[in-house]
């Protein structure tokens, strides 16, 4: 269990889609995922490629966020995949891995979720679309490749000097 460092884009490990993950995989990189996402204020998710995992796990726990309405605690994600989905809506949101910009995103508000195989769980409004943004990274999809139009980009803070 380690504080890891997040890789930031445009990191090749983050364009990438993850390879599927073994149960030592999701074991080893589950743990690190949690105390990295618990030490970064206001992360309600994060994805195995942000810490250089290129495997397909990611964990969300939206239960100390004020936005997150119902949610199901800690989830873990390994090889998740989103059965089903309903309504869409768009929302502003930040990225561990894009720390300078939010960006605004169409996503669906409620979706039925297999986060393991033979498991199912059912997510609406922030958390859901906290999962579908940590499902995003397991495909190598960021925010920026998901803005909902040309002023969907919006810097937040100022970027150091490049070096």
């Amino acid at each position: 269990m380690l504080i890891r460092p997040v890789r930031t884009y445009p990191d090749p490990v983050l364009l990438d889609r993850c390879q599927p993950a073994s149960v030592s995989d999701a074991e080893r990189v589950a743990a690190d995922l949690v105390d990295t996402m618990r030490s970064l204020p206001r992360c309600v998710g994060l994805a195995a490629p942000q810490i250089g995992a290129p495997v397909r796990v990611a964990v969300v726990d939206c239960s100390r966020h004020p936005a997150a309405g119902a949610h199901n605690g800690l989830l873990l994600l390994c090889d998740p995949r989103i059965l089903d989905a309903a309504g869409r809506e768009l929302g502003r949101e930040g990225c561990q891995s894009l720390p300078w910009y939010t960006v605004d995103v169409v996503r669906s508000r409620r979706i039925a979720l297999e986060p393991e195989p033979g498991r199912l769980v059912w997510s609406s409004g922030f958390e859901a679309r906290a999962i579908q943004h940590e499902i995003d990274h397991l495909d190598g999809i960021l925010i920026l490749d998901r803005a909902a139009g040309a002023r969907a980009v919006h810097r937040r803070g100022t970027p150091p000097p490049a070096s």
